[in-house]
C-alpha cells in the first residue's frame, strides 16, 4: 500500500514537472529525498513499538510539507474535496433553503425559487426543530448541511414551528439538485446605471452575469461589485472580463519555474458591455479571480477601479488527485496582469499566520480607514496599455479611486448588536405573524424603500431585545450608529420579504460610502 501511495505521488510530480516543451525533469537529488521518505515510512510501519494510524500520519506529513511552502499549497481530504467541488460546480443536492441558526434554532431565511422546499410550502421565518424524527435545536451553523443535504431522490421529514400557527407543521421534502448562485444582486440604480454583485467565480458565473446584463437594456454605466469576492475558477474570470474588453484582449498570463508562460485572452466575440462606462468595486477581501478581472480592466483603461487595495492572491494552484479521493493543491505559477504586474503580495514560506494577519496590519497602519493614505509603490510602477497611466504592482490591485472604510458611524453598541445576532433576530421576529400585514402596507420594494423606517416604538423593542441578549443599551452608541442600525434592519426585513437583491438595494443606498463613490464615478 505504501508503495502505491508514493508511486502515485511520484507520478503526479512527474506530470507536473515535465511537458512536451521540455520542462525540467525530477533531479537525482530530489529522487533521493523521495526514497528517504519511503524509507522512514517503512521503518515506522514495520519497526515502531505500537500500532500506528498510518493514514493520519501520512496526511499529517503531507499537510506539514505543503504548509512549509506558500500560503495556498494545501492538502484536501476526500470529504472536504467533495464539498468544495459542489461549491465550484454551482449546485448541490438537498432541500433548497437559505438558513441561519438563531438562538440555537434553524431559521429558514429564504427558499430557493422552484426548489423542493418552496414546492411543499416551507416559508421564510419557519423554525426547523426536527429532521427525520431527531431534535435539531442547539446545532452549530456548519453542521446543518450535513443533515439537510443528501442524494437526489432521498426524503427529509421536517417538523417546523411557524410563527402565528399553534401546532407544529410537518413537511416531507424530496431532495433534488439545488443550484447555487454567484450573483447576489442585479438591478438598475437609475435609468442609466446598472449594478451587479458577484460573490465568487464558479461554473455558472458568466452565464449569470450575461443574463443580468441582458436585463439591463438601456444603461450607459455599470457598477461591477467584487468586494468580498475571494475568487474561484480562472476560466470564469476570463469569460467575465470578456463581457467588457475588446475581442482577443489579454486578460492574464501565468508563469512559474517549471511552468512556461501561458496567456489567456478574451474570445473573438463582441463584448456584451463593451462601450459603456464601467466601475469595478473592490476591497481588501477581493482576491484571485476578482483581482484578475479588476487588473485587466485597469490595465486596458477600460474602467475605473474604486475601493481599497485588494488581497493580493496571485499564485496559481494545480489540483492533483491522490487516488483515495483526496488531493493536493500545489502552487505552480504566478498570475500577472496584462501590463506585467504580479498580483501576489510578498510572503514568507511557512508563515501562514503572518500572511493572513495582513488585514490587521493594514487596519493598524490606517490604510483601510484613511488615517494614512496608502503610498504608491515606486519600485513597482507599470503603464496601462492604452493611455499609459501609472499603475502599481507589489501585491494586489491598487484602486484608481481610494475609499477608506467609514468608521464615523461605528460604535461598540452597534458591533455587539451585530455580533450577538440581535439585528437579525429582530428582523426575523418583526415579520413573525405580520408578513401579510407588511405585504399589504408595502405593495412593492419601491414603496418599502421609500416609506419604511424604524419608529421610536420599534427602536425601544430593539433595545429591549438587545438587553435580553446581554447587550446593554447605550444611548450615545445608538445615536452614533443610528443610520447603520436602521439600514441593516431595513435590509434584513427587505431580504425576507423579497430577495437578496432587495437587501443590497437598501444597504447600498443608505449606508455604503463605497457604493456612493462608485455611483459618482458612473455619473461623471
Amino acid at each position: 500500500m505504501k508503495r502505491k501511495i508514493f508511486g502515485s505521488a511520484l507520478a503526479a510530480a512527474a506530470l507536473l514537472l515535465s511537458d512536451p516543451a521540455g520542462a525540467q525533469q525530477i533531479a537525482p537529488e530530489q529522487a533521493a529525498q523521495f526514497r528517504k521518505i519511503n524509507q522512514v515510512m517503512y521503518l515506522i510501519a514495520n519497526g515502531y513499538v505500537d500500532s500506528v494510524d498510518m493514514p493520519r500520519l501520512v496526511e499529517g506529513a503531507i499537510t506539514e510539507m505543503l504548509g512549509s511552502l506558500d500560503p495556498h499549497s494545501v492538502y484536501i481530504g476526500a470529504e472536504e474535496l467533495k464539498e468544495q467541488e459542489q461549491d465550484i460546480e454551482g449546485n448541490f443536492e438537498g432541500i433548497g433553503i437559505e438558513f441561519n441558526v438563531l438562538r440555537d434554532t434553524i431559521v429558514v431565511v429564504n427558499t430557493v425559487p422552484g426548489g423542493p422546499s418552496e414546492q411543499v410550502g416551507l416559508m421564510s421565518g419557519d423554525r426547523i426543530v426536527y429532521v427525520d424524527g431527531r431534535l435539531k435545536t442547539g446545532v452549530k451553523l456548519n453542521d446543518v448541511p450535513k443533515f439537510l443535504r443528501g442524494p437526489k431522490g432521498t426524503r427529509a421529514d421536517l417538523r417546523v414551528v411557524r410563527p402565528g400557527v399553534a401546532d407544529t407543521l410537518e413537511f416531507s421534502i424530496v431532495r433534488d439538485k439545488i443550484p447555487m448562485y454567484s450573483l447576489d444582486a442585479a438591478y438598475k440604480v437609475d435609468k442609466n446605471i446598472g449594478y451587479v454583485k458577484l460573490n465568487r467565480f464558479m461554473a455558472t458565473t458568466d452565464d449569470e452575469l450575461r443574463r443580468a446584463l441582458q436585463g439591463m437594456e438601456g444603461v450607459s454605466s455599470l457598477i461591477l461589485d467584487l468586494r468580498g469576492n475571494g475568487g474561484g475558477l480562472l476560466d470564469q474570470s476570463i469569460r467575465v472580463a470578456g463581457n467588457f474588453l475588446r475581442p482577443g484582449s489579454l486578460v492574464v498570463y501565468t508563469e512559474g519555474l517549471n511552468m512556461p508562460r501561458q496567456e489567456a485572452h478574451t474570445s473573438p466575440a463582441e463584448p456584451l458591455f463593451g462601450d459603456g462606462k464601467l466601475v469595478v468595486l473592490v476591497d481588501e477581501s477581493s482576491a484571485s479571480a476578482s483581482e484578475i478581472v479588476a487588473g485587466a480592466v485597469q490595465d486596458w483603461d477600460r474602467g475605473v477601479v474604486v475601493g481599497r487595495r485588494t488581497f493580493g492572491k496571485g499564485l496559481v494552484q494545480q489540483q492533483i488527485p491522490l487516488g483515495d479521493g483526496s488531493a493536493v493543491r500545489l502552487t505552480v505559477a504566478h498570475y500577472y496582469t496584462p501590463s506585467g504586474r504580479s498580483i501576489q503580495r510578498p510572503y514568507r514560506q511557512g508563515d501562514l499566520k503572518g500572511y493572513y494577519s495582513d488585514w490587521a496590519a493594514r487596519y493598524d497602519s490606517g490604510e483601510l480607514t484613511g488615517g494614512k493614505m496608502p503610498a504608491a509603490d515606486s519600485s513597482h510602477v507599470y503603464k496601462t496599455l492604452v493611455e499609459g497611466r501609472a499603475v502599481y504592482g507589489g501585491g494586489g490591485i491598487t484602486p484608481d479611486v481610494y475609499v477608506p472604510i467609514d468608521t464615523t458611524g461605528y460604535s461598540d453598541y452597534w458591533s455587539q448588536l451585530v455580533r450577538k445576532g440581535v439585528l437579525l433576530e429582530f428582523a426575523v421576529t418583526e415579520l413573525d405573524g405580520r408578513r401579510a400585514e407588511y405585504k399589504a402596507k408595502y405593495k412593492d420594494f419601491d414603496a418599502f424603500a421609500r416609506d419604511f423606517s424604524l419608529t421610536p416604538e420599534m427602536t425601544e423593542r430593539l433595545a429591549a431585545l438587545g438587553r435580553s441578549r446581554g447587550v446593554e443599551y447605550d444611548g450615545k452608541g445608538m445615536e452614533r450608529s443610528r443610520r447603520q442600525i436602521q439600514a441593516q434592519v431595513k435590509a434584513l426585513i427587505a431580504q425576507r420579504l423579497w430577495d437578496t437583491t432587495a437587501y443590497y438595494r437598501v444597504i447600498n443606498a443608505e449606508s455604503d460610502p463605497d457604493f456612493a463613490a462608485a455611483v459618482a464615478q458612473a455619473r461623471r
